[in-house]
């Protein structure tokens, strides 16, 4: 069986409302879980540039009703991602949440937007996603303190900080999720993972330029990866309350795969596919070991 999470993120004040209605929609019509990660109080990076003022807008309650039929019918949890997400230079360690910011005041900005979130919806928030998924290890220590679990995968989860948290990373883009579901198919026995991240950006509906990915496409998409047999579609935090080894041995055993693969470009070309997935420790182990014999 392979496990399918869907990761939606950047819901947010500021944020396609027309490209976030038809999501619900789809998800809705396919009966498939989505998480999202929302932004308490976005800042309009225009505000900045244009302006040179930081400008925080509030989730309003009027945007919070878009995500309440998911809500009540299953399909949606509600995921803390960051506070404002605002950042100057997130390559250099400056990213909002740094390791460079007090834990006190990563405390109370988490302990805020949390509480934000789970007012406007009337749900626990028990996922956080780190902006850029970027996760600093004295924010991991944080989390762990309040609560919460964690949906990252970059490198930072190798920290011991990170590995005592419950984790799924989404590493998966749209285009590349056929191919992921069949590697995880392909690849070993025991429940593997591939968590695909969206953003309104991905589809050319939200007007932004970025993308001639269609929201039709995607639509169709989503009913092809529902049928593929046998995978079943969760939201993130229920798989990791479900998987007693949500962090530790499995976040470790895929960080060095992922670390086998990436150390020679021969590997990353015969082996990328398996970077979208989010492996069993087993099978993570198996395939770096082969790996390890590829020049």
């Amino acid at each position: 069986m392979v496990t399918h999470v869907l990761r939606y993120d950047d819901f947010s004040a500021c944020s396609s409302a027309a490209v976030e209605e038809r999501l619900a929609v789809i998800f809705l019509k396919h009966r498939v879980p989505c998480t999202f990660g929302v932004i308490p109080f976005a800042c309009m990076p225009e505000n900045l540039i244009n302006a040179g003022e930081i400008k925080l807008n509030p989730l309003s309650p009027a945007r919070a009703d878009l995500l309440k039929p998911l809500l009540q019918a299953g399909l949606a949890e509600i995921a803390l991602h960051g506070y404002a997400h605002l950042a100057l230079a997130p390559m250099r360690g400056l990213q909002e949440f740094s390791q460079r910011m007090p834990r006190d005041t990563q405390r109370q900005l988490i302990q805020r937007g949390r509480a934000h979130l789970e007012n406007l919806f009337g749900v626990r928030v028990r996922l956080y996603v780190p902006p850029w998924n970027k996760l600093a290890p004295a924010t991991a220590a944080v989390l762990k303190e309040e609560g919460l679990y964690v949906s990252s995968g970059g490198p930072e989860v190798a920290s011991p900080e990170c590995l005592s948290l419950g984790q799924l990373p989404c590493p998966t883009l749209i285009d590349e999720t056929s191919r992921a579901l069949a590697a995880a198919q392909r690849h070993g026995a025991g429940r593997n993972c591939v968590g695909t991240v969206l953003h309104d950006y991905d589809f050319k509906e939200s007007n932004l330029g970025t993308s001639t990915y269609s929201l039709n496409e995607f639509d169709a998409a989503v009913a092809r990866w529902k049928n593929a047999s046998p995978v079943d579609c969760k939201l993130i935090s229920d798989m990791i309350a479900a998987n007693p080894d949500a962090g530790g041995q499995k976040a470790l055993a895929n960080f060095n795969l992922r670390r086998t693969i990436n150390a020679r470009r021969f590997r990353r070309k015969l082996a990328g596919s398996l970077l979208n997935v989010y492996w069993n420790p087993q099978t993570a182990g198996k395939l770096a070991g082969r790996l390890k014999f590829v020049p």
